[in-house]
């Protein structure tokens, strides 16, 4: 089975929205996402989110970046299992779209039957301040 490990973040802005990632391909396409992805060999966590939320959001988050937990996804279609940092931070700013997908803030009403499990959960230990969840497809 692959590892790979993961940072996501939870991203907020002064009026409690979520910085979410409208997703352009893959299984999840027209899903909403949180942003993050792959730690690469020598980078902090708190460096990989940074550059994975300017990346797929155009938003670079200037303010203290916090660890609130983890999770665990295994899918056994591809052979695959991601331990993911998830982290909090605030931003503001007008998001853009990338290659991933079309970044907007939204209110968590708005976004909820749209978002991917994985974001689902993400955001729901953040506002219930679990610590884990794991995810097998």
């Amino acid at each position: 089975m692959n590892l790979r490990l993961n940072a996501n973040a939870v991203v907020t802005n002064k009026d409690g929205k979520f910085l979410l990632i409208e997703l352009k391909g893959g299984p999840y396409a027209g899903g909403l996402c949180i942003p993050g992805g792959g730690i690469n060999e020598g980078e902090f966590s708190y460096d990989a989110i940074k550059r994975e939320i300017a990346e797929e959001t155009g938003i670079e988050v200037q303010n203290k970046i916090s660890p609130f937990g983890f999770c665990e996804l295994i899918n056994k279609k591809n052979n695959s299992h991601r331990v993911v940092l998830l982290l909090h931070a605030l931003a503001e700013g007008e998001p853009k779209e990338t290659e991933e997908g079309t970044a907007q803030w939204l209110g968590y009403d708005e976004a909820e039957p749209r978002l991917i499990s994985f974001a689902r959960e993400a955001i729901q230990i953040w506002k219930n301040k679990r610590m884990h969840f794991t995810l097998i497809e």
